[in-house]
């Protein structure tokens, strides 16, 4: 099909010009989608990303602590004795021991 430059376009090729024209304009709002959903998903991920480190961060803080805990209660006898004394109410011989209850509360509030 020779066609001198003069000439308009026939029909067929305008409609096939339409028809490219349309099916760019799909094509590229199909890729706008699909990169507008990955980049949601992405920011989606780098969030919980996030949010799984700051719980590991506090996991560990967590385990380290519970760790020296552990270990001054295998070393420490000292310590043991106040965890005791504090936690159980264990007394030694002799002792006499006078419980506030509330007292911490009290203690804290501030003065009227």
């Amino acid at each position: 099909m020779d066609r001198d430059a003069d000439q308009p376009p026939s029909q067929t090729e305008k409609i096939i010009l339409w028809s490219m024209l349309l099916l760019l304009c799909v094509v590229s709002g199909m890729v706008y989608s699909t990169h507008s959903d990955a980049s949601e998903r992405l920011a989606a991920l780098r969030a919980s990303e996030v949010q799984k480190e700051q719980a590991n961060a506090l996991l560990e803080r967590s385990r380290v602590q519970t760790e020296r805990y552990i270990t001054r209660f295998g070393t420490d006898p000292e310590f043991v004795r106040d965890q005791a004394r504090e936690r159980l109410g264990v007394a030694e011989p002799g002792e006499i021991v006078i419980r506030l209850e509330g007292g911490a509360a009290r203690a804290s509030a501030p003065a009227r």
